[in-house]
């Protein structure tokens, strides 16, 4: 297992790295991050990768691309660090999407506060990944208020009915 651990880094910091890096075997990987984070700032969706390698999986909801991207999957929350099932998530993740290559499907929005890109997870044989992992019991629908529903709203609640039916992973020990 590494230990290496997610760190959000400011993009100025970036920057002045990429002057450091210049020259380097790190400079090219550095250029394609800062190229990639003024998509996201922008909202550019023609800029944004319409496909991609999983490098790393993080946790439940989110990884890291080799593009050096991080994609939060949209319309789930999986469990966090400590809580009930993160680890059952986090592996679920692992096994769909870990090395492989995914579309990407952007909803209304493409990019959160913590300049992540916001997508759909879709597999070669087009299953949609934040369906699949609500409907494991790995993750549930997220609702927002005052906000535009989701693309896939009514299939993601659908697959959570289900896991809390059948009292699949963090709906285990629900009595709902």
């Amino acid at each position: 297992m590494s230990n290496n651990k997610f760190v959000l880094v400011p993009v100025d910091f970036l920057k002045n790295l990429k002057e450091l890096a210049r020259g380097t075997e790190y400079s090219d990987e550095l250029q394609k991050v800062l190229d990639s984070r003024e998509a996201i700032e922008n909202h550019d969706v023609t800029k944004l990768p319409k496909s991609a390698v999983v490098r790393k999986v993080i946790d439940g909801d989110t990884v890291e691309l080799f593009n050096g991207l991080i994609l939060r999957y949209v319309g789930m929350t999986a469990p966090e660090t400590g809580e009930p099932f993160e680890k059952e998530a986090t592996e679920a993740n692992r096994v769909l999407v870990e090395g492989k290559e995914i579309k990407l499907e952007y909803d209304n929005y493409t990019s959160d506060k913590f300049g992540r890109i916001l997508a759909y997870p879709i597999l070669e044989n087009g299953t949609n990944v934040s369906i699949e992992l609500v409907k494991k019991g790995m993750a549930e629908l997220v609702i927002y208020q005052k906000r535009k529903p989701f693309i896939y709203q009514t299939q993601l609640s659908e697959a959570q009915e289900q896991a809390k039916s059948k009292k699949l992973g963090i709906w285990k020990n629900n009595n709902n």
